[in-house]
């Protein structure tokens, strides 16, 4: 069981036959590293670029980097990947704070009092890590998290967040990321896009609230 105060979720569920996205989560003493990349389509290789991202951040993450220590690192992932183009958001999160960095159109959304912040609004979104010109941006937010999401395009283009933000404090953490999926699902059950959401969250944040599963 973790200690770090922080409770994760995370599901990526591909479009077709091969799912371009990943993510992952890292522990520490003191917090969690989040990291979601979505390989880039169309170009081949994304896949193996997305994995790249997530290997190469997990490799030297850390709670003590600051946003530009973050836009560093990527930047340097920039010309570690050897195949395909792959966005990325990495997200550092403890009581003190969040901070982070991303390249691409995933994003990361912090969720509190019926309303949503986009902490990656800043960010620009092509070149793509790979392309050997890609210009990261850091983000930073002072306040402990409510709830965080941190999300590919493939949700975060499709939701409807008038819904997102009137059902998702009602639904159960520990389904919480399927449910998402859920919202940007086609009626004849297919979706738009793949899909990577990682949900972090307080531990027993929610518990005061009563819950109930949507099925």
């Amino acid at each position: 069981m973790s200690m770090t105060g922080f409770e994760t979720t995370s599901v990526t569920v591909p479009s077709g036959r091969r799912c371009q996205d990943r993510v992952n989560v890292m522990e520490f003493d003191d917090g969690v590293v989040i990291v979601v990349a979505d390989g880039a389509g169309g170009i081949g290789g994304g896949d193996l670029a997305a994995e790249t991202v997530i290997r190469e951040v997990t490799a030297s993450a850390s709670m003590t980097r600051d946003a530009e220590a973050w836009c560093g690192l990527l930047r340097q992932i920039d010309h570690r990947v050897g195949v395909g183009e792959s966005t990325c958001v990495v997200v550092a999160v403890s009581q003190r704070g969040i901070v982070g960095a991303s390249v691409g159109d995933s994003q990361a959304w912090l969720i509190a009092d019926g309303k949503l912040e986009n902490l990656t609004a800043g960010q620009i979104r092509k070149p793509l890590l790979g392309s050997g010109d890609a210009v990261p941006v850091g983000f930073t937010h002072d306040s402990r998290p409510s709830l965080l999401l941190v999300a590919t395009d493939g949700f975060c283009n499709y939701v409807r967040r008038e819904k997102l933000l009137k059902e998702i404090l009602w639904i159960d953490f520990a389904v919480l990321v399927r449910k998402l999926v859920e919202m940007v699902r086609l009626p004849s059950g297919e979706l738009w896009d793949d899909v990577g959401i990682v949900a972090c969250r307080p531990r027993q944040n929610l518990g005061h609230l009563k819950r109930y599963d949507l099925d």
